[in-house]
C-alpha cells in the first residue's frame, strides 16, 4: 500500500514539475514571438498603414493611434488637410474558438465604413465564414451603433447560417468596439 502512495506522490511531483517546465517554455516562446510579429508590424507600417492600405475610412490620408495606459485604443483617420474624417481600429475579440482579429472603420457619426476579419481560428468550413464570406462584413457598411448586432437580436446584420456563434461575435465585438471609441471621443 504505501508503495502505491509513493508512486502516485512521485508521479505527481514529477507531472508538477513537468507542467513548470512546460509554462516557463510557452512563457519565453510568446515573449520572442510577440516581439517578432512587432517587429513585422512595424516593417509593414504599423497598424495606421494597414488600416489605410485596406480602405477603412475613404477619405484617410493618415491615421494617428489614441493610446490610454500604453495601449493604442483606436486610430483617428485624417485626410489630406489634416481635418479629422473618423476612427479606425484593429482589435482582438472573443470569437467561438479563439480570439479573433478585426479590422474596421467609422466616420464622425459612428457608421461603419468598413469591417473586415484579419485573423480567427473558427472552426474550418464553419465559423471560419466570417472571413471567408466577405458579403457578411460588407453589410456592416452605412450602420451606426444601434444597429450594430444580427437581425436574431434586432439589429440590422444578418448572420451566416451554421456560424450564428461566429457571426454574433463578430458583431457585439465590432459594438463593443464602436461603443468604446464613442466613449473616448465624448
Amino acid at each position: 500500500m504505501a508503495e502505491t502512495k509513493d508512486s502516485t506522490v512521485s508521479i505527481l511531483i514529477k507531472l508538477t514539475v513537468l507542467a513548470m517546465i512546460a509554462a516557463v517554455v510557452l512563457t519565453a516562446t510568446y515573449g520572442v514571438t510577440k516581439k517578432e510579429l512587432d517587429r513585422r508590424a512595424e516593417l509593414l507600417g504599423g497598424p495606421g498603414k494597414q488600416l489605410l492600405d485596406m480602405g477603412a475610412v475613404p477619405g484617410a490620408a493618415t491615421f494617428k493611434a489614441v493610446t490610454v495606459d500604453g495601449e493604442d485604443l483606436y486610430y483617428e483617420a485624417y485626410d489630406g488637410s489634416g481635418d479629422l474624417v473618423g476612427y479606425g481600429f484593429i482589435a482582438e475579440i472573443p470569437g467561438l474558438q479563439d480570439v479573433m482579429t478585426v479590422a474596421g472603420g467609422m466616420d464622425l457619426d459612428f457608421k461603419m465604413t468598413y469591417v473586415t476579419v484579419v485573423a480567427q481560428k473558427e472552426t474550418p468550413g464553419i465559423g471560419d465564414k466570417v472571413q471567408k464570406q466577405p458579403e457578411f462584413t460588407a453589410q456592416f457598411k452605412g450602420i451606426g451603433p444601434d444597429g450594430l448586432a444580427l437581425c436574431s437580436d434586432g439589429g440590422q446584420i444578418d448572420g451566416i447560417t451554421g456560424a450564428t456563434l461566429s457571426s454574433k461575435a463578430v458583431t457585439d465585438g465590432v459594438h463593443d468596439i464602436v461603443a468604446h471609441v464613442q466613449q473616448e471621443v465624448s
